[in-house]
């Protein structure tokens, strides 16, 4: 597959996330988090929080919020019987609060092609997507992840 690199800043529409309480709350404890901060909204405001604070990956789940979004490997062409989840981060530049609404967009920021160690050229993309604050637009938390299409299984002569 020839690496269209046209898309390389390609940007979605803008979503909106309503970051839940009872979601946050869920997800910590199906992650195993026991602390208050997460689970009980007294200890989040005691401490200065305005809602239970998300756990970091809880990030992961805001693509839910963006229906309209495609994903990065499905606008590059990637074969999704290939296709492999390379890796995930998370940049938080303040805790994700309940109550917080975010509006994010996604970005494609890189697309290349490297040689596999079995054999035939991998082809991987990484996306950007931040979410901000939607009142005052201070970025709240990135998210990078790098999808890998697979080389096609080598046939033998």
């Amino acid at each position: 597959m020839a690496v269209d690199l046209s898309l390389v800043g390609l940007e979605s529409d803008e979503a909106t996330w309503k970051v839940e309480e009872g979601k946050v709350r869920e997800f910590a404890r199906a992650v195993g988090i026991k602390d208050p901060l997460c689970t009980d909204p007294d200890a989040a405001r005691a401490a200065g929080f305005k809602g239970v604070v998300a756990p970091p990956t809880f990030a992961i789940t805001a693509g839910q919020w963006a229906p309209t979004w495609k994903s990065a490997a499905r606008i590059c062409g990637f074969d999704v019987k290939r296709l492999l989840h390379g890796e995930q981060r998370f940049t938080l530049h303040r805790p994700i609060c309940a109550g917080d609404v975010l509006v994010g967009r996604k970005k494609i920021v890189d697309l290349y092609e490297k040689e596999g160690k079995r054999g035939g050229t991998m082809t991987f993309v990484i996306e950007d997507t931040t979410w901000r604050d939607a009142d005052t637009g201070e970025p709240v938390v990135t998210t990078t992840t790098t999808l890998i299409e697979t080389a096609k299984r080598v046939e033998k002569a």
